[in-house]
């Protein structure tokens, strides 16, 4: 192991220590029906400062993020992935295609609501930016201006670089959502369900033959879940046609 890939592990166990200790104050809250809630609040406010702080180190190093990739998206599905703090500087490190074999990985494994993590991670995925066009074209522009014009061309060519997948991946999309529907379908808690909606979508010419029974129970799952609970967004969304990580979101 390298020292890069020390000094990096021992900011992934420190993470994995502040998350596992707001989780067991999470838990101590729920126990007392919400009281005290400052101390939820520190140990929240402690764990988004250090995840910043990881996914800066992360980005800072991507040999080493490479090399420490399962433990990265190991970290990674045990909170619900608000942003891309971690998701941004793993697919700098192993790609998107490796990322979203990953995620799709992981859709199999661990609790519910590890696997609707997993599945919420790969909504960043086509926002992915890569710093070093527009870096360069910084670099570049700080030692010979260009004129106005010139410079707002350059970056719109940077931009669309920098959002450019190195390699393609669209085509893993559709085992994604076959992974996401199959467990959208078994999954119990109606909370991690919502959540999974928004990862596939219930119609799309590149689904797999495989897929068909299981977004014909999915979508049974969702009608009934509807019936029940007007509230539940994702399922209601599903249904509208409105859901899909690579598809009616956004194109991937």
């Amino acid at each position: 192991m390298t020292d890069q890939d020390t000094e990096l592990t021992a900011r992934l166990d420190a993470f994995d220590a502040l998350l596992t200790e707001a989780e067991r104050r999470g838990a101590e809250q729920d126990g007392r029906d919400g009281r005290d809630g400052q101390d939820g609040q520190d140990a929240y406010e402690r764990v988004e400062a250090a995840r910043l702080t990881l996914g800066a180190a992360l980005e800072a190093d991507r040999a080493a993020t490479a090399r420490l990739a399962g433990r990265v998206l190991a970290l990674l599905v045990r909170e619900r992935p608000w942003n891309a703090q971690l998701t941004g500087p793993l697919v700098g490190a192993i790609g998107h295609r490796a990322t979203l074999e990953s995620l799709t990985a992981l859709l199999r494994q661990g609790s519910w609501q590890q696997r609707g993590n997993a599945a919420a991670a790969a909504y960043h995925l086509p926002f992915h930016r890569d710093p070093a066009p527009l870096a360069a074209l910084a670099a570049g522009h700080r030692s010979s201006p260009l004129p106005r014009e010139q410079l707002q061309e350059r970056y719109r060519e940077a931009l669309r670089l920098a959002h450019r997948p190195a390699e393609p991946y669209a085509d893993l999309w559709p085992r994604f959502w076959l992974a996401a529907a199959e467990c959208f379908t078994a999954c119990p808690d109606g909370e991690v369900r919502d959540l999974l909606a928004l990862a596939f979508p219930l119609e799309h010419p590149d689904h797999l033959p495989a897929a068909a029974p299981v977004l014909a129970e999915a979508r049974r799952t969702a009608r009934r879940t509807v019936a029940r609970e007007p509230g539940a967004a994702g399922h209601r969304r599903l249904l509208a046609g409105s859901t899909g990580y690579g598809a009616a979101l956004q194109a991937g």
